[in-house]
């Protein structure tokens, strides 16, 4: 087994810790080594052939295909296990290249992480299999992980045109559009039925009970080497069996998927092995979106800036966040969110421990929206001025509308 050819050998430039190194990157790489495994290898069967040397070959080899995945933080982990190696031979001119390979990745790193885009390794997607012309796959989901450029458009069109050259005169293909749960007795005979869904990896940290809309916890974590073994959607649907209705009916279905193994893999899918759901109700749901507002300004007004270059992509983030908060024409959508929950008769079935939370939801964005206008105006030149003005006409007429369900705001603000 590769970890005890890592920590076995005479060179004793790994150890345990090393191990553990490498299972973040490949986690099929055990801890343990099973009874079966020592007694094939007291009877010399099964004994492992690699050597230190051959090990650093194909660290190597990872290490370059990872560099052209643009994975760099799996990059860095794998030259540290390698430069122990040289280290240890007095290679230095194979240290010297680490050193120099290091250098380029962390400046990638770096480079990753300061981008207003959000690094995306990989898209990922549900695919449900639903009819007995599928054969053994009727009735299971995987997980497939295509390249970050394709969208579910994509996807649908390439499976499509996989399983439907296997119909046949009593079979056809049909696509289910959306990511309802699929029901028995919805299903026809002689349909066979493709449910292709568009999932997000889950961090390892992750909150899966927040109430936040997820693109900003995934978009402004920072990018580190990341192992993927389970995946989420999130489902809107209304107690009355439609798919969308007003804030007030709106609830959200959070499915969470456990896969068989992790991502990265050699193969391109993965069973899904088991599938929870948690479920939000309306006022959950609006608190959230308040809540995901207030996280993106807060993360952009915290957000460390070392230099002079860095002011203006920081600017252009802040506005961007900003005008989509307080400027005039998107008042409605806080003020649709009172509008739904704190005048007539959606009030009344509200408890009075959700209203004092969707309260204190809106008062804090607000505060942080005043918050993040002055640091606005500390960062503009004289261009910026009228777009600033309109960014304080906007708040100033968001906190009148808002005062006439909140009147505290007046005093809070």
């Amino acid at each position: 087994m590769m970890e005890k050819a890592l920590v076995s050998r005479n060179d004793g430039v790994w150890s345990m810790d090393h191990v553990t190194a490498l299972r973040k990157i490949c986690p099929m790489v055990s801890g343990e080594i099973s009874p079966e495994a020592s007694a094939a290898e007291v009877e010399g069967y099964g004994a492992s052939k690699i050597t230190v040397d051959s090990a650093v070959k194909y660290l190597q080899l990872a290490n370059k295909l990872f560099s052209q995945a643009e994975l760099y933080h799996f990059c860095a982990s794998i030259l540290e296990l390698v430069i122990p190696v040289y280290k240890s031979r007095r290679a230095y001119g194979q240290l010297a290249k680490c050193h120099t390979m290091l250098t380029n990745i962390y400046e990638s790193i770096l480079g990753q992480e300061a981008s207003p885009i959000p690094f995306t390794d990989a898209t990922y997607y549900r695919v449900g299999f639903y009819g007995e012309k599928f054969g053994k796959l009727d009735r299971k989901e995987y997980i497939y992980r295509e390249p970050r450029d394709v969208r579910l458009g994509d996807i649908m069109e390439k499976l499509s045109h996989i399983y439907e050259s296997r119909m046949d005169g009593n079979h056809t293909l049909h696509i289910i559009p959306d990511s309802r749960q699929v029901k028995e007795d919805e299903l026809q005979p002689g349909v066979c039925y493709l449910q292709i869904t568009a999932v997000d990896p889950v961090m390892e940290d992750e909150d899966l009970g927040s109430r936040r809309e997820r693109i900003i916890s995934l978009s402004t974590g920072s990018v580190r080497a990341r192992v993927f073994d389970r995946f989420l959607f999130d489902t809107p649907f209304t107690k009355n069996g439609k798919t969308q209705g007003g804030l007030e009916d709106q609830w959200k279905r959070r499915t969470v998927l456990q896969t068989e193994g992790s991502f990265p893999a050699l193969v391109n899918r993965l069973l899904v092995t088991k599938s929870e759901s948690l479920e939000f109700s309306p006022v959950e749901n609006a608190i959230g979106i308040i809540e995901t507002r207030t996280a993106a300004l807060r993360n952009e007004l915290e957000e460390p800036r070392s230099s002079e270059g860095d002011q203006l992509p920081r600017l252009q983030s802040l506005q961007r966040i900003l005008q989509g908060s307080v400027a005039v024409q998107v008042n409605s959508g806080v003020l649709s969110v009172c509008t739904a929950f704190l005048s007539g008769e959606p009030a009344t079935r509200l408890r009075s421990q959700e209203v004092q939370q969707l309260i204190v939801a809106l008062l804090e964005f607000m505060a942080v929206c005043k918050r993040a206008i002055r640091v606005h105006f500390r960062l503009i030149g004289e261009e910026d001025q009228d777009f600033h003005t309109q960014l304080v006409n906007g708040f100033q007429s968001l906190t009148a509308e808002l005062s006439h369900y909140i009147p505290a705001i007046l005093s809070e603000l």
